[in-house]
């Protein structure tokens, strides 16, 4: 049950306050403050509370309290209710397990961590977990010369002063409720650039493998992992692995170069989820940009030179077919 516990403001930038008193008002609170999420787990007198304020398009802060539960970010919904946006989570107190893929990451107080919608998570909150979510457009680090995959679930430490800055502007900003338009825009500005400099302070230090071989596996891995997000690009793999262009194009000569592989990773996704009657109620222009195409018109130039058929004809394929 989620109750709304104070009016909402005449600023749409200011949200009320919601308190949770149990669990399923708890996914319910949570899917409409940030994005879909299932609850596995919470006490049978489990109560939450959430106040959130925007700061701008696509990025806003809130300040969430909980008792012990578990949130999964499933596979079904990474694929049905996509999100582009990237979540910074700071603890205030208490501690989280957050669960990526191939990582875990024990966040604990003044600590945060940086997590992805686009692949499945889980999120194990202790008692009495207080902490700040931001919501960062996801062009937030585009320019920041790394993957999405090598930012995410690094353990950020409370002895940056960028986080430090961070959550005292975060909690403040949340702490007032209204805020003007124009200041919130301001305000945005600055969590934006504190974002920023906290996750360039952070990147792990260049990959240096002891080989060739060992260089070039990690770059078919990043392209594996990464191939689905279109602001990854042969550029930001190279930059990534610490090394130029050209010497990433000349380690992946074999399979094609970077660009190559990362266009064919695509469209082989795109062509599997033309062929998935799962994903029957997508657009064309939906399945190319959740495969990594920034633009309908590239996507099926790209798919008819390369599979010699369009990609409607191969969505006609599936369902022309007629069960038994």
């Amino acid at each position: 049950m989620v109750f709304l516990t104070a009016p909402r403001s005449a600023y749409p930038e200011a949200m009320a306050l919601l308190s949770i008193a149990d669990g399923d008002g708890w996914a319910e609170a949570v899917g409409r403050s940030f994005y879909p999420l299932a609850l596995e787990r919470a006490n049978t007198r489990f109560t939450a509370s959430i106040r959130q304020t925007a700061l701008g398009p696509g990025l806003s802060v809130a300040e969430v309290s909980c008792d012990a539960n578990d949130l999964h970010r499933t596979r079904r919904m990474v694929r049905d209710a996509p999100n582009d946006d990237l979540l910074l989570l700071v603890q205030l107190a208490g501690e989280s397990v957050v669960t990526q893929r191939d990582r875990q990451v024990r966040v604990r107080a003044g600590c945060a961590t940086l997590c992805d919608p686009l692949v499945e998570y889980k999120v194990t909150s202790g008692d009495a977990s207080h902490q700040l979510v931001i919501m960062l457009p996801r062009a937030t680090v585009r320019s920041l010369a790394f993957p999405v995959a090598e930012l995410r679930l690094q353990l950020l430490e409370p002895r940056s002063l960028s986080l430090r800055a961070l959550t005292a502007i975060c909690e403040e900003a949340v702490s007032q409720g209204e805020v003007d338009p124009i200041e919130a825009e301001s305000i945005g500005s600055v969590v934006t650039d504190l974002a920023r400099s906290l996750l360039v302070a952070h990147t792990r230090g260049p990959v240096r493998s002891h080989s060739r071989e060992e260089l070039a596996a990690h770059a078919r891995t990043l392209i594996r992992d990464n191939h689905a997000d279109p602001t990854v690009t042969a550029s930001a793999i190279a930059a990534a692995l610490d090394v130029t262009l050209r010497s990433l194009t000349a380690l992946l000569h074999d399979d094609g170069g970077p660009s190559a592989m990362l266009r064919s990773a695509r469209l082989r996704t795109a062509r599997g989820m033309l062929a998935d009657v799962a994903s029957d109620s997508l657009t064309i222009a939906q399945i190319a940009a959740r495969s990594g195409f920034a633009d309908q018109t590239t996507f099926i130039r790209a798919f008819k030179r390369e599979f010699g058929v369009l990609p409607s004809e191969i969505r006609e394929q599936h369902t022309l077919v007629v069960p038994g």
